[in-house]
């Protein structure tokens, strides 16, 4: 029975007694831990452009226990360019963890790519005057244009807004054809070629396929949109 009380004071000594702490590892430190690892992550996924990494909060400053400190940093899968990216960094002291800090890091990558100098309409056929190259934020999951000659001649499927970077994505070929237009048909047959006059019964655009009545014949053909005058029709 005094073995038993023996023990019960000791514990509740040791309990009472107060912890020494042998380093402090500060937030700075612990914010470059996090900083490094993401470094290393855009690194490791080729990033090359110009880049910046601001933390939304600050970091408290640890207080750790004697023994061999390890800082163990963690990492999504995929680093957002366009939303706060969540970093961890684990503390180890003597190989047990002594406490987990969290951290929401904004990565900003940057690119020169072509943006528009103003709105652009839906279905409003864009020049090289409606875009200028400039250097600003991009989002890692699109392809932006570089080259304005890559939509030149196009039209907005959706509405742009001016000073946004665009994407070959957002354009498509204008309408070419109208129904009730009167066109060329280049028909191939077991590779044999042969034209006829036609009138178009849907609309569309470059490299669709529309409805087309066969002038001489009467007969309702699909054919494949070449340019505002002709379409063709393969059998």
């Amino acid at each position: 029975m005094k073995k038993i009380f023996l023990i019960a004071a000791l514990l509740v000594f040791v309990s009472l007694t107060p912890r020494t702490f042998a380093y402090t590892i500060s937030g700075a430190e612990l914010q470059a831990i996090a900083m490094d690892a993401l470094e290393n992550a855009l690194a490791e996924r080729g990033e090359t452009r110009r880049h910046e990494i601001f933390f939304t909060q600050s970091a408290p400053d640890i207080r750790l226990p004697e023994g061999v400190i390890d800082l163990k940093p963690h990492l999504p899968a995929q680093i957002s360019y366009v939303s706060l990216t969540p970093v961890r960094v684990s503390i180890f002291v003597g190989g047990r963890l002594q406490r987990t800090v969290s951290f929401t890091a904004n990565v900003k990558v940057y690119d020169a790519v072509i943006v528009a100098n103003h709105d652009l309409r839906i279905e409003v056929p864009v020049t090289a005057e409606d875009f200028r190259l400039a250097e600003v934020p991009i989002d890692g999951r699109n392809e932006y244009v570089k080259d304005v000659s890559e939509v030149v001649g196009l039209v907005p499927h959706r509405f742009i807004r001016g000073g946004s970077p665009v994407t070959r994505g957002y354009f498509q070929q204008p309408i070419a054809v109208n129904s009730g237009q009167r066109v060329n048909i280049i028909i191939n047959y077991n590779g044999i070629q042969a034209t006829a006059r036609g009138i178009v019964m849907t609309r569309g655009r470059i490299g669709a396929l529309v409805k087309v009545k066969n002038e001489t014949s009467e007969k309702i053909l699909t054919a494949r949109v070449v340019d505002s005058q002709t379409v063709e029709v393969t059998f």
